[in-house]
């Protein structure tokens, strides 16, 4: 069994294996988990599915939002895949004849894990560098194609295939024990976080500047006017960048913990279970937190959306609600 993922350890079972890692969930913690994984999944499922129907139909077709629909998308993933995947593993061995889940689904689980999480940061990186593009040189970001746009996500996805790739490659015990955890702190958070404090602070020297020229002026141009719509979106990507940072960030401390400090960590048992769960509940509730953000930040989206949803309930007549 490999011991260099903390989390992999849980799948062994609800009770013991000799193994893996000591876990111990009852009965009914499992199917309380199970019952709440369920709603999770459904909740990031409808709402990730509405914000790409209302980002794809919003008139203005701002470049950002291609963005944010890919990120939606890296969510609804983990909605469809992940959470399910969880929740069969869940079920080993109280709703199941088997006393452990198949190996080979877990290690699916386990790298497309990785590669979700690592979608959404690379998405959340390159949102944050367009941020900084259309404020810093906001004439040049209006004249540019969607191309440009377009070849950023191809590589923001094709970066987390390669990573993900790597990540799974079984090349020795040290790469197995330590070095893995390395790749994906560095690769999934460390560079990340570097990148996008860089680029919003850019934005912030940027937009102080600017404003200080603004208080020196009466004029109202349409750039000043263009930028300011763009520093409000800026300000809603920091918000959901902060909170992905915050619900991932046990993930990797526990990670990188238990690779090279694991007597830090409880003693195998109930309460290193309650925090591997802990971890895990953390990491898969924050993709249900954008489609919120957007909705509570978004006057357009929050429009959209309850257009969508009068159009489901047969409330809409002649296209207007």
């Amino acid at each position: 069994m490999d011991q260099s993922h903390p989390l992999k350890g849980t799948v062994v079972a609800n009770e013991s294996d000799s193994q893996g890692i000591v876990v111990h969930r009852s009965k009914n913690l499992v199917i309380a988990f199970m019952a709440l994984y369920i709603l999770l999944a459904l909740l990031v499922i409808v709402g990730n599915t509405f914000v790409i129907v209302a980002f794809k139909r919003v008139r203005t077709r701002r470049a950002i939002n291609i963005f944010f629909v890919s990120l939606a998308v890296s969510d609804l993933m983990v909605g469809a895949v992940s959470i399910p995947l969880w929740i069969y593993i869940l079920s080993f061995p109280y709703f199941t004849s088997s006393v452990e889940p198949n190996q080979k689904v877990v290690d699916f689980h386990r790298s497309f894990d990785v590669f979700s999480a690592l979608a959404s940061i690379s998405n959340l990186v390159a949102i944050a560098i367009e941020r900084q593009y259309a404020i810093c040189w906001p004439i040049k970001h209006k004249a540019s194609s969607f191309t440009r746009f377009y070849s950023m996500i191809l590589a923001v996805w094709s970066y987390s295939l390669i990573i993900t790739v790597f990540y799974s490659l079984p090349l020795s015990p040290s790469w197995e024990q330590e070095y893995r955890s390395v790749l994906s702190f560095t690769a999934g958070f460390v560079i990340p976080v570097i990148v996008i404090i860089a680029a919003y602070s850019s934005i912030y020297i940027r937009v102080r500047s600017m404003s200080n020229f603004w208080k020196s002026t009466s004029a109202r141009s349409s750039l000043r006017i263009n930028v300011q719509q763009e520093k409000r979106t800026a300000m809603t990507v920091v918000i959901v960048a902060v909170l992905f940072l915050l619900a991932w960030l046990p993930f990797f401390v526990v990670t990188m913990l238990y690779s090279f400090y694991r007597a830090s960590l409880p003693d195998e048992g109930s309460g290193f279970t309650s925090l591997l769960d802990f971890v895990k509940w953390m990491h898969y509730s924050n993709s249900i937190v954008n489609p919120l953000i957007y909705t509570y930040r978004s006057q357009q989206i929050r429009k959209m959306l309850g257009i969508l949803l009068l159009r489901l309930t047969g409330r809409q007549r002649q296209g207007r609600p």
